[in-house]
């Protein structure tokens, strides 16, 4: 059932015609096609308020009864309050005494006027004259006199009036008073038409009907000095309460739209009006009174009658009565026969009409704009367009806190009969979330040109895809560059892409996996297969197993956000909205942060890595609190892989290490992925001289030879140190070295050294005696191999002929750019030529029984290189422990 069903428009107001302006200067519309000009429809279109009714009161007193009503009816109001309209009524009641006889009966009115009154009109703003009393002489005597400055005497006016009555109405006064130029003439018009308003008040003969805008200026200052019947067409003016005359512009509103409302049967609305407060009551709380109204103002709802002819009004809208009747007249023009009750919903916003009717209350029009454009965004939506529209009516219409719609007023608008409540909780937190113009404050919600930016952020995010690519790669980046803050990892997309990129990463240091979920035993086996320097990549996944970054709906949220921050900052103009969106921003990382840290990290250490995953060994180490790599770095260092883990490790290898350099043994700690994890470049190295120390294992070195110490060696020396058993040092450091001839020193006695059991003592031409007792002979680099053999005949000199070399280890090491490698030998270059660098690191071991001679040849036999450095580690039995004569 419609509004159309239950009470029936007027035709002009389906058809846009409805005359709301009254224009005294239409009653000489010779055609009589305006109401002004037809009694018949005018009186049909006039309901009988309550000032009406007093006024014909006071009238029917005055000539009725003789009493003492005065002869001055003075109307005041603004623009489209109605007293155009009953300045017109009062010249009908005269002038149409039949039609008008008729209107008074329909309404139960008594009202006896005089049948012989002369009736002059005049409209100012049409029809403004030098002086008031040329158009009133005019009409009585039927010619205008002289002009003249004085103002007629009364005398003149009862000699022309005769004994005939007056009714003198007069529209629009102040204007005809104001445009009079000199000012003498002026107050004579004022002057004059006190004279006759004084003069009425003592005789029924002359009757002064007088419209202005204020009492404060002339002729109204003057008049209300003068006994008369006002008539105020402001709220709460004297006309009674502001309630009842709010009512009286209620029935005035609907007697003017709909054709039967005076004879409109309530029982008919009953249903649709029951059904109306039952959903109310189920959401909210209504008055006692609630049915009771709703009947009076059917088809409105009374918070819509309130909106147009209370708020509307006290923010200077719409010209009082007049534009609500355009207003509402077209909101029954659009939805009288689609809907059972018009509310504050029903103004829709994206109509044209609607909107511009409501910019005389928004100024600039920019309120309505911004509206019109959330609703657009927000179409999807159910009830969008009644939500934002009940809205717009109260954030237009309110004043200091009542700005705006409370939920109460919004519920009563949307809520019909068959309207689910969930859609309008929805779409009212569609609102506030993504319109931007949106706000809710202190319980109500309004309209506003302040942009809400977290709203303009939030509808912007969701043109954001956040499966989409961007929204992940920004959570990467922040987990990676913000909190893990280091350049030197990954977070893993997939296994292929990630050890593509592990690959392209620093090798010399950690490598960092950032795994956004738990991988799966699969996912893990296969990242480290065939990955160099594997055991230097560091698998981190999130602490919390049901964690998954690329598909947390809130972090994947706040990507979008920060992301949609970022595009509003790059194109506002304002440094006010860039400084808020930057703000957004900054607020959604610190909470994508704040939820990485709680979903804390693990590492994944392999115990042993199989052929498959099946039979992988794997343990989750738990870091406590750690999110930084910092953090994460002294978790692995201290606690999981402290220093003397390696040693113990090493301690038990240290067969497998003998002979092998430090280097060597530091990169197969990088790549083989049980061993414990070498976290800093020292740590196999720290390691090693804590076992040299501690006399479990020996360094080796050209510089020296270290057991029971810490070698006394660079780092960088260190690593290219071989690792050997545990030995005595005090026995492998001798100066072969004989004195020098002539010198007169004594010969310093030989060292007691233990001999080896089972060998005898060599004895040497000059009687002395060699015991047979290991002895190391280290010789520091030399430039070529020819330096190398003199040096090697040096430190062998005094040791005679009976010096047997065991063992000699020769090293070659070169590191340098070649100009064309095609000059270096083809067994270390292969086939490649043209520009290159070369860095080898060659150790030969000859084994056996060798003299020195032997020796010697061997380091000139060695292979030739370019800016090579030449050294050698010799095993010699046979050291001198006596002097012969």
């Amino acid at each position: 059932m419609s509004i159309s069903d239950i009470i029936k428009p007027r035709k002009e107001v389906l058809q846009d015609a409805i005359e709301g302006i009254i224009d005294l200067a239409n009653l000489d519309d010779p055609k009589k096609r305006k109401i002004e000009a037809r009694p018949e429809t005018f009186f049909d279109l006039t309901y009988a308020t309550t000032d009406i009714r007093r006024v014909l009161s006071m009238l029917d007193q005055r000539f009725g009864a003789k009493g003492e009503a005065p002869g001055l009816f003075l109307f005041e109001g603004l623009k489209g309050s109605g007293k155009s309209h009953l300045l017109l009524l009062v010249y009908h009641l005269v002038s149409s005494p039949t039609t008008a006889q008729a209107w008074l009966a329909r309404h139960g009115i008594t009202c006896r006027l005089p049948t012989d009154a002369v009736v002059v009109v005049n409209k100012f703003t049409d029809l403004p004259l030098y002086s008031i009393w040329d158009f009133v002489f005019t009409r009585l005597t039927g010619k205008r006199p002289e002009r003249a400055v004085v103002q007629p005497s009364l005398e003149e006016v009862r000699t022309a009036l005769g004994d005939r009555r007056l009714v003198l109405i007069l529209d629009e006064v102040e204007q005809g008073i104001r445009v009079i130029a000199d000012p003498a003439v002026r107050a004579q018009n004022v002057a004059f038409l006190q004279m006759l308003s004084e003069w009425g008040s003592r005789t029924d003969q002359v009757t002064l009907f007088a419209s202005i805008y204020s009492d404060h200026e002339e002729p109204g200052s003057t008049l209300k000095r003068v006994p008369r019947c006002d008539v105020n067409f402001a709220m709460g003016g004297n006309g009674g309460t502001s309630n009842a005359r709010l009512a009286d512009r209620a029935h005035v509103v609907l007697h003017r739209l709909f054709e039967n409302y005076l004879s409109f049967d309530a029982a008919r609305a009953e249903g649709v009006v029951d059904s109306y407060l039952n959903g109310w009551r189920r959401q909210l709380t209504v008055d006692g009174d609630a049915r009771a109204l709703l009947f009076q103002t059917y088809p409105f709802s009374p918070d819509l009658l309130d909106v147009i002819l209370r708020r509307v009004p006290t923010r200077g809208g719409f010209q009082n009565v007049r534009g609500a009747l355009g207003f509402l007249g077209h909101m029954v023009r659009l939805h009288h026969d689609r809907v059972d009750l018009l509310t504050p919903a029903h103004a829709p916003l994206l109509d044209r009409e609607v909107a511009t009717r409501l910019s005389d209350l928004d100024a600039g029009g920019d309120l309505i704009t911004h509206a019109r454009s959330n609703i657009d965004e927000l179409k999807d939506y159910p009830l969008a367009s009644e939500i934002s529209s009940a809205t717009m009516l109260y954030t237009l219409t309110g004043t200091g806190r009542n700005i705006g719609a409370t939920r109460e007023e919004i519920l009563r608008s949307v809520l019909a009969p068959a309207t689910d409540v969930n859609d309008v909780e929805r779409t009212l937190l569609a609102f506030q979330k993504y319109a931007s113009h949106f706000h809710l404050q202190e319980g109500r919600y309004y309209f506003d040109l302040e942009e809400n930016a977290d709203a303009k952020v939030e509808f912007r995010s969701l043109r954001i895809d956040p499966d989409g690519r961007k929204s992940r790669d920004l959570l990467h980046s922040i987990w990676k560059d913000e909190l893990f803050r280091e350049p030197n990892a990954v977070v893993f997309h997939s296994v292929d892409d990630t050890r593509s990129t592990l690959e392209s990463l620093e090798k010399d240091r950690l490598r960092y996996v950032l795994a956004p979920r738990r991988l799966t035993s699969s996912e893990r086996h296969d990242l480290y297969f065939g990955v160099s320097l594997r055991n230097q990549v560091v698998l981190l996944e999130p602490k919390d197993a049901s964690f998954d970054l690329d598909r947390n709906a809130d972090l994947l949220k706040w990507a979008q956000r920060i992301l949609a921050a970022q595009d509003l900052t790059s194109t506002a103009r304002e440094v006010s909205r860039k400084q808020e969106y930057d703000r957004i921003g900054r607020e959604d990382r610190k909470h994508v942060l704040e939820a990485l840290r709680r979903a804390g990290l693990i590492y994944v250490r392999f115990e042993s890595y199989g052929t498959s995953a099946d039979l992988d060994r794997i343990d989750e180490e738990a870091l406590g609190a750690s999110s930084a790599k910092d953090d994460v770095l002294t978790a692995l260092s201290q606690r999981i892989f402290p220093v003397q883990l390696f040693e113990e490790h090493l301690a038990q290898r240290v067969a497998d290490l003998r002979d092998r350099t430090v280097r060597d043994i530091d990169q197969e700690y990088r790549n083989t992925i049980s061993f414990p994890v070498p976290t800093h470049a020292t740590s196999v190295t720290k390691a090693i001289r804590a076992l040299a120390k501690s006399k479990k294992l020996g360094v080796c070195h050209p510089k020296g030879n270290f057991c029971g110490e810490d070698p006394g060696l660079t780092e960088t020396e260190i690593v290219s140190a071989s690792i050997s058993d545990p030995f005595d040092s005090s026995l492998t450091q001798l100066d072969l070295t004989p004195a020098s001839a002539g010198s007169g020193a004594s010969p310093s006695p030989a060292p007691s050294i233990p001999t080896v059991p089972g060998v005898p003592p060599i004895v040497l031409p000059n009687g002395g005696t060699v015991a047979s007792s290991a002895l190391e002979v280290a010789v520091l680099p030399q430039a070529s191999t020819a330096l190398l053999r003199q040096e090697i005949a040096a430190k062998l000199a005094n040791l005679g002929d009976a010096l047997r070399v065991r063992r000699a280890r020769f090293t070659v090491f070169v590191d340098q750019t070649v100009g064309d490698l095609s000059g270096l030998p083809a067994p270390l270059r292969g086939s490649l030529s043209g520009p290159g660098a070369l860095a080898a690191d060659i150790t030969i071991t000859k084994e056996g029984e060798f003299t020195k001679a032997e020796i010697e040849t061997m380091a000139e036999r060695l292979p030739v290189l370019t800016k090579a450095e030449y050294g050698a580690r010799l095993d010699v039995t046979g050291v001198i422990v006596s002097e012969g004569l």
